[in-house]
């Protein structure tokens, strides 16, 4: 800060005279950076231009920009230059370009060129004296330097904020920088101070070395601090805020150094909302431009993941609708989220911006792909009750707008979006679907919704594609039953089966329904005409597998007597298996197979067990061609009468075995272990059955 006060002239006529009462003669010393005081008193003003000049010409080779003042601070003219005598503008003047030179040289103060300028400074500028501030600021950055003290050892800090460095003269020791630290936590003064000369301006550029000796002083005392005042981040927004913009002066220095700062504001202490969204925007644009100016995205990844960190830490109510139109533009943005979700918790930042994604995705297609591509790129399970809820209630509200015969909106956006959800998270999203219908009162809800869904679609079939696939995930069985009944009327999912867009396809529709938590959806499912036309043979085979495993379970596993449901849903698997692979040479085997474990009767799966006899006395499977026919299935049966069946079928079977043992046995031992208990009784009595034959021979 220029002095041009009285005092500081004051200082200047005191540094010549010896006494006050003494007339004005030649000093015995002189304030000097390169020589000794009482030796420099003896080294005129034009050697020391001259030596000024030798480092000036050196400077312009490392900078030109050293040239501006080579007529100006360096002029010849400029050694007859008695600045006490100089007007309130020519001081001004002078002041102006001393400020703009020291910044300049506080990039290369390392070179002995710097210092030997900086000597014609002090000799002819009085700049420890008038301009002592800057000269510090200057210098700073180099505090464990001995040139450092020795220019400290030339001002008189009075009773300004640099006082502390007073302990320097006493000791003749350079200071360490946590020394600087602590009184920038003591005086805020001196932080402001660090940080405005490390702030970029039209007319002055900090270097590099001041750019990252105030990062570092801002971070250990921000790391040093326990609570954050406002104050604090006041004073060092300045320079923050200037090193978030893109193409910073500053560089990829300052760039990272604000970055850093905003990380630690972020955990420390809680910012203003305004705040916040104004920092989420800068970082954004930064973001953007390390996208696509970055010849890699480390860049891009360091900016994303310091953006994250604010979201995640800071509360406010929304993210801002202008960083989302800069993100909403860069390519690798799902790319990143999803190296960097393997890293880190961002589970906060992604809900914030699936927020703000869906409102907008409805008028603006870039916010629409977007949000497909996280969904289909990034892990974000936990998101789709979120997303699927703001989605659905977006669509309710649009229903109002859709009755409006003025109104042109449509609900293809939401349905796309769906679409996504459905293939990548089916469950979540079936999940999703029924507490949203729970918890949205109105029985036509899911009407309505498939309306919208399907807005100017083909309305020809009387129902739609999404209408049926939200009643099949409505949270009352009785719905999803009933949808199911109107299957084969419709014939709604044969014709949007290859349709990319569609919500519900013939074989996925069928598929989740049989894995269906309640028994009468799966029993509705597996009524169907045709059913075994609708699933890939591969898929049948195994979901009835599943099916009939599930119901077994339950019958074995429970003494209840309502367990004919149960019961119904195993014997609708065996007859649809026995129409699709009963006569399959294909899948002959493993029908066999599935029927070989019920073949004995038992108390709690009788009804079951008899129909699996009928069902294998009509497959034409060696093992089983001599079986006894069996009695209906609705029959009820003795204790007698079930062990006279059931060493029938033993004896049967036993005989059949002994004529082919090998290849029965080898197919023996490759069925399915899931009825493994049932399988070992029955083969027990088979291998006694042997005995006994084997015996009677």
């Amino acid at each position: 800060m220029a002095m041009t006060s009285l005092a500081a002239q004051l200082q200047v006529i005191k540094s010549f005279v010896p006494g006050d009462s003494q007339p004005l003669k030649r000093p015995f010393t002189r304030p000097s950076i390169l020589y000794d005081p009482k030796e420099a008193a003896d080294i005129d003003v034009d050697t020391i231009l001259s030596i000024a000049l030798q480092g000036l010409e050196v400077l312009i080779d490392t900078d030109e920009r050293f040239r501006n003042y080579k007529n100006d601070l360096f002029s010849h003219k400029s050694r007859e230059l008695d600045r006490d005598l100089l007007g309130i503008e020519e001081n001004n003047r002078i002041n102006a370009s001393i400020g703009s030179y020291l910044r300049l040289l506080s990039g290369y103060f390392q070179l002995p060129s710097a210092l030997k300028t900086l000597e014609y400074l002090i000799r002819r500028y009085n700049v420890h004296i008038y301009n002592f501030e800057e000269l510090i600021l200057c210098t700073l950055p180099y505090h464990d330097t001995h040139a450092f003290v020795r220019i400290v050892q030339l001002i008189d800090t009075r009773n300004s904020k640099w006082k502390f460095l007073d302990g320097v003269k006493t000791t003749g020791a350079p200071p360490p920088r946590k020394v600087i630290m602590q009184q920038c936590i003591r005086d805020k003064g001196v932080l402001e101070a660090i940080c405005d000369h490390a702030t970029p301006s039209k007319k002055n550029q900090p270097s590099r070395f001041v750019i990252s000796f105030c990062t570092a002083v801002v971070v250990e005392a921000l790391g040093s601090i326990t609570t954050v005042e406002d104050d604090v981040v006041k004073r060092i927004l300045p320079f923050v805020v200037s090193g978030l913009q893109p193409g910073t002066k500053g560089g990829s220095d300052h760039k990272a150094g604000a970055l850093m700062i905003v990380g630690l504001l972020a955990n420390k202490v809680a910012l203003s909302p305004k705040l916040v969204k104004s920092l989420i925007r800068s970082i954004s644009e930064l973001a953007r431009e390390d996208a696509k100016e970055s010849t890699d995205l480390q860049w891009f990844r360091l900016s994303l993941l310091a953006l994250i960190n604010l979201v995640q830490m800071q509360n406010f109510d929304m993210f801002p609708k202008k960083a989302l139109d800069i993100l909403k533009d860069i390519r690798d943005l799902a790319v990143i989220l999803l190296g960097l979700s393997k890293e880190f918790n961002i589970d906060k930042f992604l809900h914030m911006l699936f927020e703000v994604l869906v409102d907008c995705s409805s008028s603006d297609e870039l916010c629409h792909l977007a949000l497909v591509s996280i969904i289909e790129t990034v892990p974000v399970k936990d998101e789709v009750f979120h997303v699927v809820s703001k989605v659905l209630l977006s669509c309710l509200k649009l229903s109002q707008k859709i009755g409006d015969p003025g109104s042109s909106e449509s609900g293809s956006w939401a349905k796309r979006i769906l679409v996504v959800v459905n293939k990548h998270y089916p469950s979540e999203l079936r999940a999703a679907i029924r507490k949203f219908l729970e918890d949205v009162k109105g029985e036509s809800t899911y009407e309505i919704l498939g309306k919208v869904l399907d807005t100017n679609l083909d309305m020809s079939l009387g129902i739609s594609d999404s209408k049926f696939w939200l009643a099949l995930h409505h949270p009352k069985a009785v719905v999803r039953c009933a949808t199911l009944s109107r299957l084969n009327s419709s014939g709604i999912l044969k014709i949007k089966a290859v349709d990319s867009q569609s919500l519900v396809t013939i074989e996925d529709a069928i598929l989740r329904q049989l894995h269906d938590d309640d028994l009468t959806v799966v029993r509705a499912a597996l009524s169907l005409d045709e059913l075994s036309d609708m699933i890939s043979s591969s898929d049948l085979l195994k979901e009835l597998q599943y099916v009939l495993k599930r119901c077994i379970d339950i019958l074995m596993s429970s003494s209840s007597d309502k367990n004919s449901l149960a019961t119904d849903v195993a014997i609708l698997c065996l007859e649809n298996a026995n129409l699709k692979f009963g006569h399959d040479d294909d899948y002959l085997k493993t029908f066999a197979a599935m029927l070989f474990p019920l073949l004995l009767i038992l108390p709690k799966t009788q009804r079951l067990n008899l129909k699996a006899l009928q069902l294998a006395k009509e497959v034409k499977w060696p093992l089983y061609q001599n079986l006894a026919v069996a009695p209906s299935a609705e029959m009820k049966l003795q204790s007698g009468t079930l062990s006279s069946i059931n060493m029938k079928t033993v004896t049967s079977l036993a005989e059949a075995f002994l004529m082919h043992p090998e290849e029965h046995m080898a197919w023996l031992n490759k069925i399915n272990n899931d009825f493994q208990l049932l399988k070992t009784h029955l083969l027990f009595m088979l291998m006694q059955s042997f005995i006994m034959m084997i015996n009677g021979q």
